[in-house]
């Protein structure tokens, strides 16, 4: 799929998981009848998928409007580009020479614009390096979406668009802004050469330097490790200790900075304008991949329950028991009521019951798990939730999640039908409090029986 068809089935998804106003469960049906009429059930998933949401979106575009300017939000990041002659023009506006014709060679701005750019290079390095990866930027473009929410209706339905798509999108989002930043950081740097030299067409500067700290031999060293590169390239030998010692500004007026000036172009050049015109061209290259084909789990079930039938396949689900022991007898409500909750067909893998505290094994517990496997928690309604225990362990397996699906939680009530419904009915709201703050979704379920207790909107 293309960046914009995953944003449409993200913001379709977001008004009908969980079903909300002025969207209905018929509008969802009259969606697939009329996808199933013009595609068929022969069309591939990601076709069927993206083809529904632009047909389901037009009539939903005309209850809430605000979903037509929340699709086009990020579309505006062009103005981003905005940025590139506004560096130039700053590169420009910088008086590097100085208003008494002197340009100091050891001084800011150039060196300090060299330095700037390779400590760059060296954090790309090493993010490169640890696997950073582009990291989850887009924060920007939640923002966006949400003055975008505060003035339309369902507001809570473009918030969960608003979030889904910031976190899918981050790596198209990261591409765009670092192919933004790279022509930037070229365009400042093209202003600056570009002041230079126009500068020196019309007065004769002289070159220099002072310093409190640095002596003659000190400046050598530093101007043969920032000059080298073209030095060599222009054959050219970098003067003494001695010549730079009468190129004092303190002791004389210094020398004509023509051949200076050049020397610094070149090392611009090479150090700054040619890396980062390679990093812009790699950037947009990706982006525009991204752009092309943005991931986008369709194994999630809210996907399989969309699909036809001839595309439904049985789904792997891995549950991790936290601090509860499930026996044999539980284990067959336990199939039961997932192949209810996820209106499937359900292949089991239930793991051995982690203890409290043992979130730190996950990695270990989930090596070797196929990435189309659904993770699952479970937990029993006879444990009093707990942030510190129950909380982390639930952000830590959220944060390895493969599926795109909202996390559902699994409680067992089967120990807890002795207390009478007043009790039952407090703890849930105890779960559902702590629960709703970590963006997750409650499935009260009774494993003795195998059925739904109490399902909550989003289930």
């Amino acid at each position: 799929m293309n960046a914009d068809d995953v944003r449409k089935v993200l913001l379709l998804r977001a008004f009908e998981s969980p079903t909300t106003a002025p969207w209905t469960e018929a509008d969802a049906t009259w969606a697939s009848a009329e996808t199933a009429r013009l595609e068929g059930e022969a069309a591939a998933p990601d076709r069927w998928i993206a083809r529904r949401a632009d047909i389901a979106l037009q009539r939903l575009a005309e209850r809430v409007p605000a979903t037509t300017t929340a699709l086009a939000a990020d579309r505006r990041a062009d103005l981003a580009w905005l940025l590139v002659p506004l560096a130039f023009a700053c590169g420009a506006a910088i008086d590097a020479i100085g208003p008494t014709g002197r340009l100091n060679i050891i001084a800011l701005p150039l060196l300090g614009v060299l330095a700037w750019n390779l400590a760059v290079y060296l954090l790309l390095a090493w993010q490169a390096l640890r696997g950073g990866g582009v990291g989850r930027l887009g924060g920007w473009l939640h923002a966006r979406v949400m003055r975008v929410v505060r003035r339309g209706g369902a507001p809570e339905a473009l918030a969960r668009y608003a979030a889904d798509w910031t976190r899918v999108g981050a790596p198209l989002h990261a591409q765009r802004l670092a192919a933004v930043l790279h022509a930037a950081a070229a365009a400042l740097a093209l202003g600056l050469l570009a002041s230079l030299y126009v500068r020196g067409l019309a007065f004769e500067y002289r070159a220099g330097w002072d310093s409190t700290f640095l002596g003659p031999e000190d400046v050598q060293r530093l101007l043969s490790v920032v000059l080298t590169p073209a030095l060599t390239l222009t054959d050219s030998v970098l003067p003494s200790a001695e010549h730079l010692a009468a190129l004092r500004f303190s002791d004389g007026p210094g020398e004509n900075a023509a051949p200076w000036i050049h020397l610094l172009a070149l090392t611009v050049l090479l150090v700054v304008l040619l890396p980062r015109n390679l990093l812009v061209a790699w950037a947009a290259w990706r982006a525009q991949r991204l752009q092309k084909e943005l991931p986008l789990a369709l194994d999630a079930p809210y996907f399989r329950r969309l699909l036809p039938a001839r595309h439904a396949t049985r789904i792997a689900v891995r549950v991790l028991p936290y601090s509860y022991k499930v026996d044999a007898a539980l284990q067959a409500g336990l199939q039961a009521a997932l192949e209810r909750a996820l209106d499937a067909d359900v292949a089991l893998q239930l793991a051995d019951s982690l203890p409290l505290g043992g979130e730190d094994t996950l990695d270990d517990r989930l090596a070797g798990i196929d990435p189309h496997t659904v993770l699952m928690p479970l937990l029993a309604l006879t444990a009093t939730p707990e942030r510190e225990t129950h909380g982390a362990f639930l952000s830590a397996l959220a944060a390895r999640r493969r599926d795109d699906a909202r996390a559902l939680v699994p409680i067992d009530e089967s120990g807890f039908r002795a207390f009478d419904e007043a009790r039952r009915a407090q703890r849930r709201a105890a779960w559902r409090s702590m629960l709703s703050d970590l963006g997750l979704t409650p499935l009260f379920v009774d494993l003795a029986s195998g059925e739904l207790v109490a399902v909550d909107e989003g289930a």
